[in-house]
């Protein structure tokens, strides 16, 4: 019979109370070179239920002998150690969110083997009390994605972040101009070193950092195109650094795309870059371009503060007694104008940069309405009855008819008659219209009223 081994294997464990009779129960698991982990709880249950979580630890290679770090302590090991394929704008905004809602708050001294999705859920409420509940997804966004990262990390068992309940949502509103607002607008910017910036947020639709970002490589003139891939932000590039420019891709990779201009925007953005060369010249090495060839930049080259356009752009709208409206609302200018003049979803999505149509429908559904409204009246007054149209009266017998004689006896071969679907090509695919982006992203000249 086999010599039976004193003790117990590491990752066993035990429950006891101590003393006998108090009420105090632990749970108690084996470690490596004869340690021990030891948690104090108040009932036999609770002690049974902590022996098996220090256990489904242990087995999935948890450092139990280490004390894990707090929340926040945690939060700046992964934003120094873990997050560094973040783009340094997000990394920044990260940074910000931790320190202004998770630093402050009690969660932030919790260990994360005991912090409990309760305890996050009560964050999330008492976030919920104070600010927008848009604000209130974001901090906990970041929250759950950095205790993500330490849950694969093997510093906690699971994400006690997930589940949780969180503020609804109102439904965002836009706020974009009509044509005859568009068309006041752009008088009101024309010969503004910016007016050409202007025309291609409401004509393409562009975000704003694509806009900033836009350099000449870009442009093909010759092909009459313009190709959108990259973005302005500034960030700080290093910890202790300064905030700084710098280029990176698009949002997403759907939103990398190539547009089709016409002949009325290639002649503006050629003008516009005609007199960023004169400027040029004037300040010879005084030029503040870093990259030496960005598109829209301020007087003396240099890439173009954020807030500086939305300065301008806010005055223009009340010099021009327009809504206060937000910068983006041009972008939402865009696609609404687009989608009245019967574009297709599908083609107004690839000129936004959108991951999908779906995305699309839901963002514009109101202006999805309006032309369900509009082609339903339109289609009603092509149908109106006149008095000089006479009707069949219902009294009456239809007419006789023959039925038409079958394909063969026309002369018609069967395989040219049609599809096997119903549908009335030779070759048995559905009839489809492609309206190009070109045509779809109609010109706005002033006094020229929209198709």
């Amino acid at each position: 019979m086999p010599k039976r081994t004193k003790g117990r294997a590491n990752g066993e464990g035990s429950i006891y109370e101590y003393p006998k009779g108090s009420g105090i129960w632990f749970a108690q698991i084996m470690l490596e070179n004869g340690r021990s982990k030891r948690r104090q709880v108040s009932s036999q249950r609770e002690a049974r239920e902590k022996l098996r979580q220090l256990q489904a630890e242990y087995a999935q290679g948890i450092n139990l002998a280490v004390q894990q770090p707090t929340l926040i302590e945690w939060c700046a090991i992964w934003l120094e150690t873990f997050a560094t394929n973040l783009k340094p704008n997000i990394k920044e905004d990260y940074a910000f969110v931790i320190k202004r809602y998770v630093e402050p708050a009690s969660i932030a001294k919790r260990r994360l083997d005991k912090l409990t999705p309760a305890e996050v859920q009560a964050w999330v409420n008492d976030l919920a009390k104070k600010i927008a509940p848009q604000t209130v997804r974001n901090a906990h966004a970041r929250l759950h994605k950095a205790l993500e990262v330490a849950v694969h990390n093997n510093y906690m068992q699971r994400n006690v972040a997930s589940g949780i309940e969180l503020p609804p949502l109102a439904r965002a509103e836009i706020h974009p101009l009509n044509f005859q607002q568009v068309l006041l607008f752009l008088d009101a910017v024309e010969g503004h070193r910016w007016a050409a910036l202007y025309r291609l947020a409401i004509n393409l639709g562009m975000r704003e950092g694509e806009l900033l970002g836009l350099v000449r490589p870009a442009l093909d003139f010759e092909a009459g195109t313009i190709r959108i891939f990259q973005q302005l932000r500034r960030a700080k590039l290093q910890p202790d650094g300064e905030r700084e420019f710098f280029l990176q891709v698009t949002k997403t990779k759907a939103g990398e795309r190539t547009l089709q201009l016409d002949d009325d925007l290639l002649d503006i953005l050629q003008a516009h870059l005609a007199h960023q060369d004169e400027e040029r010249a004037l300040l010879g090495d005084r030029w503040r371009d870093p990259w030496g060839n960005l598109v829209f930049t301020s007087e003396t080259g240099a890439p173009i503060h954020v807030s500086c356009l939305l300065d301008h752009f806010k005055s223009v709208l009340k010099r021009s007694g327009l809504p206060a409206i937000r910068f983006h609302d041009l972008r939402h200018t865009a696609a609404t104008l687009i989608l009245a003049d019967g574009v297709p979803l599908v083609t107004v999505s690839k000129i936004l940069g959108h991951s999908s149509p779906a995305v699309t429908a839901q963002i514009y559904a109101h202006a999805l309405d309006e032309s369900k409204s509009s082609a339903i009246a339109g289609l009603s007054r092509r149908l109106r009855r006149t008095p000089d149209r006479t009707t069949q009266s219902t009294t009456q017998s239809p007419p006789k008819t023959h039925p038409a004689p079958h394909d063969r006896k026309r002369g018609i071969p069967h395989s040219e008659a049609g599809a096997g679907d119903g549908t009335r090509t030779r070759t048995g695919l559905l009839p489809t219209v492609f309206k190009t982006v070109a045509s779809a992203i109609s010109p706005l000249r002033p006094g020229v009223a929209p198709q």
